[in-house]
Protein backbone atom coordinates (compact mmCIF):
# COMPACT_ATOMS: atom_id res chain seq x y z
CA UNK A 1 0.00 0.00 0.00
CA UNK A 2 3.11 2.08 -0.30
CA UNK A 3 5.26 3.64 -3.40
CA UNK A 4 8.55 5.69 -2.62
CA UNK A 5 11.48 6.78 -4.63
CA UNK A 6 15.16 7.38 -2.81
CA UNK A 7 17.29 9.43 -4.96
CA UNK A 8 20.92 10.92 -4.99
CA UNK A 9 21.88 14.13 -6.36
CA UNK A 10 25.28 13.63 -8.79
CA UNK A 11 26.19 17.48 -8.19
CA UNK A 12 26.46 17.40 -4.66
CA UNK A 13 25.76 14.15 -3.42
CA UNK A 14 22.50 14.75 -1.39
CA UNK A 15 20.20 12.37 -0.51
CA UNK A 16 16.28 12.37 -0.51
CA UNK A 17 13.57 9.89 -0.25
CA UNK A 18 9.87 10.30 -0.87
CA UNK A 19 7.21 8.24 -0.15
CA UNK A 20 3.35 7.53 0.01
CA UNK A 21 0.59 5.62 1.35
CA UNK A 22 -3.25 5.12 1.92
CA UNK A 23 -2.30 4.54 5.23
CA UNK A 24 -1.68 7.52 7.79
CA UNK A 25 1.69 8.47 8.95
CA UNK A 26 4.04 6.97 6.28
CA UNK A 27 7.10 9.40 6.73
CA UNK A 28 7.51 7.99 10.31
CA UNK A 29 8.15 4.43 9.15
CA UNK A 30 9.22 4.07 5.54
CA UNK A 31 12.02 7.14 4.32
CA UNK A 32 15.38 7.26 5.31
CA UNK A 33 18.46 9.33 4.73
CA UNK A 34 21.77 9.87 6.08
CA UNK A 35 24.57 12.84 4.98
CA UNK A 36 27.46 11.46 3.19
CA UNK A 37 25.99 7.81 3.67
CA UNK A 38 23.09 7.50 1.33
CA UNK A 39 19.31 6.83 1.65
CA UNK A 40 16.80 3.87 2.14
CA UNK A 41 13.49 2.61 2.03
CA UNK A 42 11.65 0.07 4.34
CA UNK A 43 8.52 -0.75 3.44
CA UNK A 44 5.67 -3.60 2.85
CA UNK A 45 5.16 -4.74 6.39
CA UNK A 46 7.21 -2.43 7.14
CA UNK A 47 10.26 -3.01 9.80
CA UNK A 48 11.95 0.63 10.48
CA UNK A 49 14.62 -1.06 12.44
CA UNK A 50 16.07 -2.38 9.21
CA UNK A 51 17.14 0.69 7.55
CA UNK A 52 19.55 1.28 11.26
CA UNK A 53 21.06 -2.49 9.85
CA UNK A 54 21.44 -0.66 6.47
CA UNK A 55 23.34 2.65 7.11
CA UNK A 56 25.71 0.82 9.67
CA UNK A 57 26.53 -1.34 6.52
CA UNK A 58 26.98 1.63 4.35
CA UNK A 59 29.04 3.31 6.60
CA UNK A 60 31.39 0.74 6.88
CA UNK A 61 31.87 1.22 3.01
CA UNK A 62 30.17 -1.64 1.75
CA UNK A 63 27.55 -0.91 -1.34
CA UNK A 64 24.28 -1.10 -1.44
CA UNK A 65 23.28 -4.58 -3.05
CA UNK A 66 25.78 -5.49 0.59
CA UNK A 67 23.19 -3.40 2.24
CA UNK A 68 19.93 -4.81 0.84
CA UNK A 69 21.37 -8.43 1.70
CA UNK A 70 22.39 -7.35 5.26
CA UNK A 71 19.02 -6.31 5.70
CA UNK A 72 17.10 -9.60 4.38
CA UNK A 73 19.38 -11.71 6.31
CA UNK A 74 18.33 -9.43 9.66
CA UNK A 75 14.76 -9.91 9.27
CA UNK A 76 13.17 -13.25 10.49
CA UNK A 77 10.07 -12.18 8.50
CA UNK A 78 11.86 -11.02 4.61
CA UNK A 79 9.10 -12.33 2.76
CA UNK A 80 7.17 -9.66 3.75
CA UNK A 81 9.58 -6.81 3.20
CA UNK A 82 10.32 -4.30 0.90
CA UNK A 83 13.38 -2.40 0.82
CA UNK A 84 15.34 -0.13 -1.65
CA UNK A 85 18.96 1.85 -0.85
CA UNK A 86 21.05 3.88 -2.85
CA UNK A 87 24.42 3.99 -1.41
CA UNK A 88 27.39 7.52 -1.44
CA UNK A 89 28.32 6.04 -5.11
CA UNK A 90 24.77 6.05 -7.01
CA UNK A 91 24.84 2.33 -6.71
CA UNK A 92 20.92 1.12 -6.02
CA UNK A 93 19.48 -2.32 -4.96
CA UNK A 94 16.05 -3.45 -4.18
CA UNK A 95 14.41 -6.50 -2.81
CA UNK A 96 10.31 -7.45 -2.88
CA UNK A 97 9.37 -10.49 -0.57
CA UNK A 98 7.56 -13.34 -2.01
CA UNK A 99 4.58 -11.88 0.19
CA UNK A 100 4.62 -8.33 -1.02
CA UNK A 101 1.63 -7.31 -1.16
CA UNK A 102 -1.22 -7.02 -4.29
CA UNK A 103 0.83 -5.65 -7.93
CA UNK A 104 4.39 -4.71 -6.63
CA UNK A 105 7.98 -3.81 -8.61
CA UNK A 106 10.59 -2.65 -8.44
CA UNK A 107 13.43 -0.13 -10.02
CA UNK A 108 16.95 0.38 -9.97
CA UNK A 109 19.27 3.18 -11.81
CA UNK A 110 22.39 5.11 -10.95
CA UNK A 111 21.33 7.23 -8.45
CA UNK A 112 17.62 6.13 -7.57
CA UNK A 113 15.84 3.05 -6.67
CA UNK A 114 12.04 3.22 -7.02
CA UNK A 115 9.79 0.19 -5.51
CA UNK A 116 5.97 -0.02 -5.03
CA UNK A 117 3.19 -2.21 -3.77
CA UNK A 118 -0.84 -2.76 -3.94
CA UNK A 119 -0.07 -0.73 -7.20
CA UNK A 120 -2.86 -0.26 -9.94
CA UNK A 121 0.07 -0.49 -12.51
CA UNK A 122 3.41 -2.83 -12.01
CA UNK A 123 5.46 -0.24 -14.22
CA UNK A 124 5.03 2.55 -11.90
CA UNK A 125 8.36 2.33 -9.93
CA UNK A 126 10.13 2.48 -13.23
CA UNK A 127 8.04 5.55 -15.18
CA UNK A 128 9.18 7.35 -11.54
CA UNK A 129 12.56 6.53 -11.90
CA UNK A 130 13.29 7.48 -15.44
CA UNK A 131 11.04 10.69 -14.27
CA UNK A 132 13.68 11.04 -11.83
CA UNK A 133 16.43 10.56 -14.51
CA UNK A 134 14.97 12.71 -16.69
CA UNK A 135 15.22 15.75 -14.02
CA UNK A 136 18.60 16.24 -13.74
CA UNK A 137 19.61 20.03 -13.18
CA UNK A 138 16.40 20.55 -10.75
CA UNK A 139 16.66 20.54 -7.11
CA UNK A 140 16.51 17.32 -5.48
CA UNK A 141 13.43 18.06 -3.41
CA UNK A 142 12.02 18.93 -7.06
CA UNK A 143 13.31 15.91 -8.81
CA UNK A 144 11.34 13.72 -6.13
CA UNK A 145 8.14 15.49 -5.65
CA UNK A 146 8.17 15.33 -10.02
CA UNK A 147 9.10 11.35 -9.53
CA UNK A 148 6.40 10.31 -6.90
CA UNK A 149 3.61 12.82 -8.97
CA UNK A 150 4.46 10.74 -12.19
CA UNK A 151 3.47 7.49 -10.08
CA UNK A 152 0.48 9.11 -9.00
CA UNK A 153 -0.69 10.33 -12.63
CA UNK A 154 -0.32 6.71 -13.54
CA UNK A 155 -2.75 5.67 -11.04
CA UNK A 156 -0.62 5.20 -8.15
CA UNK A 157 -1.67 2.56 -5.44
CA UNK A 158 -4.92 0.88 -5.77
CA UNK A 159 -6.39 2.22 -2.75
CA UNK A 160 -6.52 6.27 -2.63
CA UNK A 161 -3.69 7.80 -1.02
CA UNK A 162 -3.63 9.61 2.22
CA UNK A 163 0.12 10.74 3.41
CA UNK A 164 3.37 11.09 2.58
CA UNK A 165 7.03 11.87 3.51
CA UNK A 166 10.06 13.60 2.02
CA UNK A 167 13.21 13.59 3.27
CA UNK A 168 16.61 15.10 1.84
CA UNK A 169 19.85 16.21 3.28
CA UNK A 170 22.49 17.63 2.00
CA UNK A 171 25.96 18.63 3.75
CA UNK A 172 24.63 18.45 7.41
CA UNK A 173 23.94 16.25 9.78
CA UNK A 174 20.44 17.16 10.17
CA UNK A 175 18.08 17.53 7.24
CA UNK A 176 17.85 20.18 4.95
CA UNK A 177 14.03 19.32 4.21
CA UNK A 178 11.64 17.12 6.41
CA UNK A 179 7.84 17.39 5.83
CA UNK A 180 4.94 15.17 6.17
CA UNK A 181 1.12 15.15 5.72
CA UNK A 182 -0.02 12.38 7.73
CA UNK A 183 -3.22 12.46 6.52
CA UNK A 184 -5.24 14.06 3.74
CA UNK A 185 -7.62 13.40 1.43
CA UNK A 186 -5.24 14.60 -1.36
CA UNK A 187 -1.55 14.50 0.04
CA UNK A 188 0.68 14.67 -2.73
CA UNK A 189 -1.07 18.52 -2.89
CA UNK A 190 -1.05 19.50 0.29
CA UNK A 191 3.13 18.46 0.51
CA UNK A 192 3.45 20.49 -2.77
CA UNK A 193 2.07 23.22 -1.06
CA UNK A 194 4.37 22.98 2.16
CA UNK A 195 7.31 22.60 -0.21
CA UNK A 196 6.41 26.54 -1.43
CA UNK A 197 5.71 27.75 1.56
CA UNK A 198 9.37 25.98 2.95
CA UNK A 199 11.43 26.25 0.26
CA UNK A 200 12.31 29.84 0.21
CA UNK A 201 13.11 29.24 3.89
CA UNK A 202 14.77 26.04 3.82
CA UNK A 203 18.33 27.52 3.76
CA UNK A 204 17.50 30.58 6.24
CA UNK A 205 17.34 27.12 8.74
CA UNK A 206 20.06 25.55 7.87
CA UNK A 207 22.30 29.13 8.28
CA UNK A 208 20.50 29.20 12.04
CA UNK A 209 21.99 26.13 13.05
CA UNK A 210 25.29 26.23 11.40
CA UNK A 211 26.54 30.20 11.60
CA UNK A 212 23.37 31.74 13.68
CA UNK A 213 24.80 35.69 13.43
CA UNK A 214 24.76 35.48 9.72
CA UNK A 215 21.40 34.25 9.81
CA UNK A 216 18.22 36.16 8.53
CA UNK A 217 15.45 38.24 10.23
CA UNK A 218 12.66 35.89 12.09
CA UNK A 219 10.17 38.05 10.59
CA UNK A 220 8.10 37.52 13.44
CA UNK A 221 6.99 39.93 16.27
CA UNK A 222 9.28 41.32 18.60
CA UNK A 223 12.33 40.19 16.23
CA UNK A 224 14.43 43.03 16.61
Amino acid sequence: MTFSVAGRCSATGAFGVIVTSSSPSVGARCPWAKTDVGAILTQNVTDPRLATIGFSVLENGFDAQSAIRSMKEASPYPEFRQIAVVDSKGNSAAFTGSKALGVHGEYCDKNVACIGNLLSDDTIPEAMGREFLRTEGKSLTDRLILAIEKGFQMGGELDQEHSIGLLVFTDEPFPFVDLRVDYSDNPLQDLKKLWELYKPQANDYKVRAVVPELAPSYGVKGDE
